[in-house]
């Protein structure tokens, strides 16, 4: 058994600290990719090597980032301080991250500025996945549709509001919009260590250690069967929404638009932000209150396959547009409730970090890799059904989508025991 004593969050109290945390630690993320990183490399090199620099640099620090995301779920799990292996690492998290990001704002080479990409993404890394895994350690199971829903809306929240707080301060630079995120962030990480109440674990026997099958990094297929057919989902439904960066130049390919048509377009999607929030807060009380999990995730896949068909076959923009909502409905709806099945069905509370990570890096995992196909992939697209190539590209990304809801069939509804569970009570009835 784990050598603690559990103490746990009051649950609103739990829900502020973890939004607070995942907001404004994956918010500075997406906010560099909104253009802050492309500017601090023009400085470095010039316009004329920016594109091909840019494009080398943020390739590295993809795969980086999903080989530290695998590191310090293990790291995060195995650290043992009184203060609690999630405060602790919610607080060093946010101060390394705050140095990382400083480093990276004032940066004078491409090495020390993809260097201090990397460990923005990992101390920041860090903080969010502390927050999430403080979740299936404290929360009841019936909660975690509601607490998933109210989680997932804080990186959305918070990337709405940089991106206005940006627009209203466009003239500041660089250097004063970094600093900003920095400090927001700095004081809302420490906000949320303070709030929460966390554990020390001292550790588990040998025998433990066996019964969870820690001989490997990845739990046995044949134990734990659910965790596998969870991963298989969260890969599955990535992979579609990766694809979904293509949009910019699908519209370029298949409607002909101009840059100031497109800005225009984005406008008008920009709501699909709020859609996925309120998706993900219905789908998480819903899926609580009628204690039923698959049903949602499996509806949400099918809707995010049907809007990919739809653009795979449009030839009229507003169709195209209308179905960028009703996707993001589908998938702020399917993440909600699938991240609260994932922390249902997890090998162990001690080591949800790691596990939760591994879960993570199915993210940055589908994007490289659906960066790397998508080109041959419309290439052939092209030589199959003529035109721009996208037909078979989007139809690809929704069979993707449709298989990440056959593959939710395998796992066990809430109320029903998983394999492992069945297993350990057979044992002890034996």
């Amino acid at each position: 058994m784990e050598n603690t004593l559990m103490k746990k969050t009051p649950f609103w109290r739990l829900v502020v600290a973890a939004f607070l945390g995942v907001g404004t630690a994956t918010a500075p993320l997406v906010l560099l990719g909104f253009g802050l990183n492309t500017f601090i490399v023009i400085r470095i090199v010039g316009q004329e090597h920016a594109t091909a620099t840019y494009g080398t640099a943020i390739g590295i620090t993809n795969i980086a980032v999903v080989f530290f995301g695998l590191l310090g779920g293990v790291i995060a799990d195995k650290t043992r301080v009184k203060l609690g292996r999630r405060r602790f690492w919610i607080i060093i998290g946010s101060i390394c991250g705050a140095i990382s990001m400083l480093s990276l704002t004032y940066s004078t080479s491409i090495p020390m500025f993809i260097i201090s990409l990397c460990l923005t993404y990992f101390f920041y890394g860090m903080v969010s996945l502390s927050c999430f895994a403080i979740v299936p350690e404290q929360v009841e199971q019936e909660k975690f549709g509601r607490i998933s829903g109210l989680i997932g809306a804080a990186p959305p929240a918070f990337v709405m509001i940089g991106q206005m707080i940006m627009g209203v301060f466009a003239k500041s630079s660089i250097e004063e919009k970094m600093i900003t995120m920095i400090i927001v962030q700095l004081i809302c990480g420490l906000a949320a260590a303070i709030l929460i109440k966390d554990n020390y674990f001292a550790g588990t026997t040998k025998s433990e250690k066996k019964l969870l099958g820690i001989r490997g990094y990845y739990p046995s297929f044949k134990k734990y069967p659910e965790y596998t057919w969870g991963l298989l989902t969260k890969l599955l439904i990535n992979f579609s929404n990766a694809g979904m960066t293509m949009l910019t130049l699908f519209y370029i390919a298949r409607f002909h638009l101009s840059q100031t048509e497109i800005f225009q377009i984005m406008g008008l999607t920009a709501p699909t932000i709020g859609v996925m929030v309120v998706a993900g807060l219905l789908g998480g009380f819903l899926s609580d209150k009628l204690k039923k999990q698959k049903p949602f995730v499996i509806g949400a896949a099918l809707v995010t396959g049907i809007c990919l068909i739809a653009f795979a076959f449009s030839s009229n923009i507003t169709w195209v547009i209308v179905g960028n909502f009703i996707f993001n409905f589908g998938f702020g709806m399917y993440t909600a409730v699938d991240n609260a099945l994932i922390n249902r069905i997890l090998p162990s509370k001690e080591e949800a970090g790691k596990y939760i990570s591994i879960m993570n890096v199915t993210v940055n995992l589908s994007k490289s890799l659906v960066n790397f196909a998508a080109p041959s992939l419309i290439a052939l697209g092209a030589a199959w059904f003529g035109g721009d190539g996208y037909t078979l590209f989007f139809l690809v990304l929704a069979l993707f989508s449709i298989l990440s809801g056959v593959a939710v069939i395998p796992i066990p509804e809430m109320g029903t025991k998983l394999k492992s569970e069945e297993e350990s009570t057979n044992e002890i009835a034996v």
